[in-house]
């Protein structure tokens, strides 16, 4: 398939930076719940109010359709394996592995994009890439070359990587700006429907504690229904390496956001990996 014609703008690039920083508060949130509710209940009621929410708001301009059917399943599938394969792996693993191992999605996507759809690639992109995994890894693990063993978690949380460098890759082949609506619409249903079936499968409960509404309607809404509906629209006027590196940036404003909120440090490790990928941000 020939690679669709993309017209970078600030306007997009700014939209999918506010998606980023959307994200970049899930982290504390999502670990606070899984305190008082199981990954696959989380994903199920996430992504069930946010396809709610949709729907109601853009009903008039969701058509029902098998073609909008199945790109929702396109991109809603590996977006679903990616969710539950990370919050599973974050119960095993340290959050600095898993904010990083999450974060190789940067690589996967454009490596995807250039085998099959053969966009072009620059030396700025490549720099860009380049730079913005070092930011990661400086982040992560500061300025050292040990991490320790892959346990697990790890592992669960790579297999996590490649799940959404691969959803990244199918919103670019198959959201447009005509049927996003409908396109979001069916990956949040599709999402929530895999978790449905995986819970009843594995005969875990679906009651939910009162303790967890506040935090899981949030999720829904602002993490989940606006930030999808952000980024099914506005992806594609970039390629799929430029959008990569703005994904990139979720832990830095994470760390930016803890640091604004709740007093956290920034040490040097996270200034130097912020100002990386900020630089890769920019170049790209």
């Amino acid at each position: 398939m020939a690679p669709r014609p993309v017209r970078s703008t600030w306007r997009s690039e700014l939209l999918l930076l506010l998606a980023v920083v959307l994200w970049s508060t899930t982290f504390a949130v999502m670990k606070e719940s899984l305190s008082s509710i199981s990954p696959a209940l989380l994903v199920l009621v996430r992504f069930a109010i946010a396809s709610a929410v949709v729907y109601m708001l853009f009903r008039r301009r969701i058509a029902f359709s098998w073609h909008n059917l199945l790109k929702g399943l396109a991109i809603g599938i590996p977006e679903y394996l990616g969710f539950m394969l990370q919050v599973t792996g974050l119960t095993m693993t340290t959050a600095s592995k898993n904010a990083f191992i999450t974060g190789l999605a940067v690589v996967v996507a454009p490596v995807l994009s250039f085998l099959f759809l053969r966009e072009k690639r620059s030396w700025k992109v490549a720099l860009a890439l380049l730079l913005a995994v070092n930011g990661l890894w400086i982040i992560s693990f500061g300025f050292t070359l040990r991490i320790g063993g892959m346990g697990m978690g790890d592992f669960l949380t790579l297999l996590c990587a490649l799940a959404f460098g691969m959803q990244v890759f199918m919103i670019h082949l198959f959201s447009d700006r005509e049927s996003f609506y409908a396109s979001t619409f069916f990956q949040l249903l599709t999402v929530a429907m895999c978790a449905l079936v995986y819970a009843l499968a594995t005969k875990q409960t679906l009651v939910v504690n009162a303790v967890s509404w506040p935090s899981l309607l949030y999720l829904a809404v602002f993490t989940t229904a606006i930030t999808l509906l952000l980024q099914n629209r506005f992806q594609h006027d970039m390629t799929v390496a430029q959008a990569s590196v703005i994904y990139s940036l979720e832990p830095v404003f994470a760390s930016l956001l803890a640091v604004l909120f709740i007093g956290e440090h920034i040490g040097p490790a996270v200034l130097v990996g912020g100002v990386l990928m900020f630089v890769a941000s920019a170049i790209s």
